[in-house]
C-alpha cells in the first residue's frame, strides 16, 4: 500500500504557485506546457510490514539491507537490478560473494558493509552510505528507532509473516512490498504464479500419503562442536518438509529454533538430515564423525548416507528466496524419490533462463547444488 506525492517539473514560478493546490492524496495538478504534461513523483508513502507509514523518494536509487539478511537479493529479484544496493549486512555479503548472484550482477560486490561491526549497526556509518531506503528486520526495534531518529527512511521487513506462513508466500510478500517501493510489480506476480504451480504439482502427488509413507527428516539449522541447533514448528524447515512429503521429527518438540543434545538426536533417529548454509558443516563431517564430542555413526540418516547440504543459488535456499520453486523440487526428489524425479540440472537452467534471463553452466549448477562451507557465516 502506498500514497504518492507529485510535483511538476516545469517553470519554477508555476510550480510554486500550484504547490498549495495539491489534492488530499498529495498530488499536484499538472501544467500543460507546449502540448505536454510533465509530472514526476517526488515522494510517496508506503506501509511497511510492521504497519508503519514510511515516506520514501518516489524514485529509489540507493538501498541498504541490514539484519533482514535475505532482503538484498529480494531487491534484485523484484527489479532485475543490483546497482541500487549500496550497502548490506556483512553476513549477507558473505552469501552474495559465494552465490551465483555475484556472476549475474557482479556490482553486488561493491556494497558497503562498514555500517555493521561485531553484529552491531552503526548509525553514523550508515549515514555515510546515504541510502534512500534502509531495510531492517522488523523485530530489531532498537535499530529501527535509531535509524529513523537519524532521519533515515527505514522499512521494517518480517522474517516470518504469520499471514504468509511458509517460505514461498513470505518471499512473495517481500516482492510485493519491494514492487511498490521500486515501482515494479510484474516480477512478484510471475514468482508467485510459478511457485504456486510447482507446489500444486507436488501436493497432487503427496496429498494422500500417510505418515508412515513419509520419511522422518530433520532440518539442522546450525551445527558445531559447541551447539546443535535445529528448527521446528513455525520455522522454515518445518514448512519445507511438510510441503514436500516428509515428517519433521522436531515438530512436536521444537518451536522456532532450539539447541538440543545428541540424546535427542538418537531419540528422533531421522531418516534424512538437511544441513543449512548457516553452518559450515558438510555431510562428510557426519559420515566421517569429525565433530568433537558428537557421535553420529548410529543415526539412520548417517548410516544410509542421507545427509544433504541445502543448495545456495541466487541466495541460500533454506530461508525465503527467489529460488523457492527450485527448493520445492529439490526437496521433493529427496523426500519422495519414488514419486519425483526432477532433473535438477535442467530445472535450474530453465528457471534461471526464464526468471532471471541468465544462462547457467553445468559447473555453476554443481556449485549451486553443492555449496562451499565458505558461505556459512551468519
Amino acid at each position: 500500500m502506498f500514497r504518492r506525492k507529485a510535483m511538476l517539473t516545469t517553470l519554477a514560478l508555476a510550480a510554486m504557485a500550484l504547490a498549495a493546490c495539491s489534492d488530499k492524496e498529495g498530488t499536484t495538478p499538472a501544467i500543460e506546457t507546449g502540448g505536454e504534461i510533465q509530472t514526476t513523483v517526488e515522494e510517496k508513502i508506503i506501509i511497511d510490514q510492521a504497519g508503519t507509514e514510511v515516506t520514501i523518494p518516489g524514485e529509489v536509487n540507493s538501498i541498504v539491507s541490514g539484519g533482514i539478511l535475505p532482503y538484498f537479493h529480494t531487491w534484485y529479484v523484484a527489479t532485475n537490478s543490483a546497482k541500487e544496493i549500496v550497502g548490506m549486512h556483512p553476513n549477507s555479503y558473505n552469501a552474495a560473494e559465494n552465490s551465483i548472484l555475484a556472476k549475474m550482477a557482479p556490482e553486488i560486490l561493491n556494497a558497503d558493509t562498514s555500517f555493521v561491526k561485531n553484529g552491531e549497526m552503526n548509525v553514523e556509518e550508515l549515514l555515510n552510505i546515504k541510502p534512500d531506503v534502509y531495510f531492517e528486520l522488523s523485530t530489531d526495534e532498537k535499530s529501527i528507532e535509531a535509524t529513523r531518529k537519524a532521519g533515515i527512511n527505514t522499512v521494517a521487513i518480517k522474517a516470518i509473516d504469520a499471514a504468509a506462513a511458509e517460505p514461498l508466500a513470505t518471499f512473495n510478500s517481500w516482492l510485493q512490498l519491494t514492487g511498490e517501493i521500486a515501482n515494479t510489480t510484474d516480477r512478484a506476480d510471475k514468482f508467485i504464479e510459478v511457485g504456486t504451480a510447482v507446489q500444486e504439482e507436488i501436493y497432487e502427488k503427496i496429498g494422500d500419503l500417510t505418515k508412515e509413507q513419509k520419511p522422518n527428516a530433520l532440518m539442522m539449522y546450525q551445527l558445531s562442536e559447541q551447539a546443535i541447533t535445529v528448527g521446528g514448528k513455525n520455522f522454515f524447515g518445518n514448512q519445507w518438509l511438510n510441503a514436500t512429503g516428509a515428517n519433521d521429527v522436531a515438530e512436536d518438540e521444537v518451536t522456532g529454533r532450539k539447541d538440543i543434545n545428541m540424546e535427542q538426536i538418537y531419540e528422533w533417529n531421522p531418516d534424512i538430515i538437511y544441513l543449512t548454509n548457516f553452518t559450515p558443516i558438510q555431510p562428510e563431517d557426519l559420515y566421517n564423525n569429525t565433530i568433537p564430542g558428537q557421535d553420529w555413526s548410529s543415526v539412520d540418516a548417517v548410516k544410509n548416507k542421507q545427509v544433504y547440504k541445502i543448495p545456495l543459488g541466487i541466495y541460500r535456499w533454506f530461508p525465503p528466496s527467489g529460488d523457492a520453486p527450485l527448493m520445492l523440487k529439490w526437496l521433493a526428489n529427496k523426500n519422495q524419490p519414488e514419486l519425483f524425479n526432477y532433473d535438477m540440472n535442467a530445472e535450474i537452467k530453465s528457471y534461471y533462463k526464464d526468471f532471471y534471463d541468465f544462462n547457467v553452466t553445468d559447473e555453476e549448477v554443481e556449485q549451486i547444488l553443492h555449496p562451499s562451507s565458505d558461505a556459512a557465516k551468519y
